[in-house]
């Protein structure tokens, strides 16, 4: 597989060249083109028997915030594209997976067909930190593309460091995390910052730029009754 990643970083677009049927897992309706001869399967965004499928298929819609299905392109014999892109305007990044991330809802874009991605339980504090219940873990080795909303920026944790809720993108699973009041009660109900994350250990973490839930906060006003 080789790629590569356009308009960076306020309208990604990541391009895919695939070998002979060669295949890439993509979340469903991020494609934006693909070559003639490529052809798609859409299934279910689980794994199991059917009645298991289904439930976990709409859990990670409900809980996840991802679609209820995946899409894979399968490139014909002469290889194939395909164009893809997330629905926010932001920035993609390519991560070459051995072992497993952690994944904030809805950032999953595309992956290698050896990569499984599932829904992880967080506990109450994800639940309290305004990111769902539930987070997504991919484990597997292959190439991994993760979006957000606005830019990505990496950095390297030795220590602890916080980090607001709705700016997390994603983060190794040699980390922890803990959901906390920004300061005292007074600052975390009228300073406009909430809830936070203190993230405590060695390894890398992903933030966004921008945040959906203050974007969706500013808009309400503006929308008809």
């Amino acid at each position: 597989m080789e790629f590569g990643i356009r308009y960076r970083p306020s309208y990604s677009l990541l391009g895919v060249k695939l070998a002979p049927n060669e295949q890439v897992l993509v979340e469903a309706g991020s494609m934006v083109s693909m070559s003639h001869d490529t052809q798609i399967d859409t299934h279910l965004n689980a794994t199991g028997g059917l009645l298991k499928s289904i439930a976990v298929a709409i859990g990670r819609k409900v809980m996840g915030g991802e679609t209820m299905f995946v899409n894979t392109f399968t490139a014909g014999p002469n290889g194939g594209q395909v164009m893809i892109a997330p629905s926010l305007n932001g920035d993609i990044i390519h991560f070459p997976l051995n072992g497993s991330l952690l994944i904030q809802a809805s950032s999953f874009l595309a992956a290698s067909p050896a990569i499984t991605v599932k829904l992880k339980f967080g506990g109450l504090k994800t639940m309290l930190g305004g990111e769902g219940l539930f987070l997504l873990s991919a484990t597997g080795a292959g190439d991994l593309f993760i979006n957000a909303y606005g830019g990505i920026r990496e950095l390297d944790l030795n220590g602890s460091f916080i980090v607001d809720t709705g700016h997390i993108v994603a983060f190794e699973d040699s980390l922890t995390f803990n959901v906390k009041k920004v300061g005292s009660w007074k600052s975390t109900l009228f300073s406009g910052e909430g809830l936070v994350c203190e993230f405590s250990g060695k390894g890398k973490l992903w933030i966004q730029t921008r945040n959906l839930s203050a974007l969706v906060a500013w808009l309400r006003p503006m929308l008809p009754a």
